[in-house]
């Protein structure tokens, strides 16, 4: 198999089976904790070495990609090197038998139009196999990429499709084979991804002429009830047999991408949209494991800190921010508390990624002085204390 990226290598990753990372609304969509990131399970015909060995190699691709976040990590020749010995990073595997299932796009030896056409049958196994985190991570840092943590920004998707003249909108409670398509893309990528339940409200709110015309603007009011991380605007059109076009917008923090997406197959165009979407969040919340930075210490101040749980809470959920190298305790004042935290990459990212949670509210102006030092102020919510 080559090594190197190539359009066909990220096609095939899109072919791995999946568990949904795309939920139903339940309340307001803040920062979610993407499960299974170290994990994939690959379609065999048999239980031979040599099929397994090629199921850990494309299995371990898939999780460099997701972990860091980058589809360009299969351009990386030296990790590839690592990636074409997967023996050494699985931590464990087992093989159940495959039931029938006609959407399985894992098949190594087949097309997906041949694996639509014969299904799963009681020849094929699936095999599932996990790698060990360390060693992934690891292998991620050694060779100068980063790591995209399990905490990842919500993205909402409003989507029109128009399939040959029947134009729907994406909702969370209709499986469709746009719906399907696009679970799966966010599964091999690792984005946690959210259809609008297109309710009553949301109909009155977000017209399908809006969201087929793509008018962002027109939608952040209809949005604003999920108080997602980001928002994408996107429409499909069906073409000529089972291809797909269209385009797509993405709304991160008021930064507008927009993307085209060429006629290709439906899954290969779910792909596109969302794998750019994976490389623009990562570009801004990976960390690039050791990497030093301009402010490699900052002071953070935090209040209503008023129980001995209240501190433990914050220590624990300060440690596990993936800028965060180190926290150590300056002092305790009433319900104060200052941390000295070593940063393991920029300020910037610090601050992004406490702004995902609702654990820490920005209580004061935060402060950058002209030695490139910086004081944080926040304070501890109670409302998503407890870790």
């Amino acid at each position: 198999m080559n090594t190197i990226f190539n359009e066909n290598l990220i096609k095939t990753l899109s072919k791995l089976t999946f568990i949904a990372v795309i939920f139903s609304f339940s309340g307001l969509l803040s920062a979610a904790q993407v499960s299974g990131l170290y994990q994939s399970d690959v379609l065999v015909s048999s239980q031979t070495a040599e099929e397994r060995q090629e199921a850990f190699n494309l299995a371990l691709k898939e999780v460099l990609v997701r972990v860091s976040g980058k589809a360009s990590v299969l351009e990386n020749e030296a990790l590839m090197s690592v990636a074409n010995q997967p023996d050494q990073l699985v931590q464990k595997f087992s093989y159940e038998k495959a039931v029938q299932d006609n959407q399985a796009f894992t098949l190594m030896t087949a097309s997906v139009s041949e694996q639509n056409q014969q299904g799963v049958n009681a020849g094929l196994y699936r095999i599932n196999i996990v790698f060990s985190r360390l060693a992934v991570s690891q292998a991620l840092k050694k060779y100068g990429e980063p790591i995209w943590g399990s905490n990842r920004p919500s993205v909402l998707i409003w989507l029109a499709s128009d399939d040959k003249g029947r134009r729907t909108v994406l909702s969370s409670a209709a499986e469709t084979s746009v719906s399907e398509a696009i679970k799966k893309a966010a599964k091999v990528r690792g984005v946690p991804i959210y259809l609008p339940v297109m309710d009553l409200e949301d109909e009155a709110n977000a017209s399908s002429s809006d969201i087929w015309g793509l008018f962002i603007d027109s939608l952040h009011d209809a949005s604003a009830r999920y108080a997602a991380d980001s928002m994408v605007v996107a429409r499909l059109r069906q073409g000529s047999g089972n291809n797909w076009s269209g385009q797509w917008v993405f709304d991160l923090k008021g930064f507008v991408y927009r993307g085209d997406i060429k006629e290709q197959a439906l899954d290969d165009s779910a792909m596109l949209m969302v794998g750019s979407i994976a490389d623009i969040l990562a570009e801004r919340y990976a960390i690039l494991g050791g990497e030093s930075s301009l402010n490699s210490e900052v002071e953070l101040e935090i209040s209503d800190i008023k129980t001995m749980e209240d501190y433990v809470s914050v220590t624990r959920y300060i440690q596990s921010l993936p800028p965060v190298n180190k926290a150590q305790l300056n002092w305790v004042k009433g319900e104060k508390v200052r941390f000295t935290i070593s940063l393991n990459g920029y300020l910037e990212q610090l601050l992004q990624h406490i702004e995902l949670d609702t654990k820490l509210l920005e209580e004061v102006s935060q402060s950058f002085n002209a030695d490139d030092s910086a004081k944080l102020y926040y304070r501890w919510t109670r409302l998503n204390g407890s870790q």
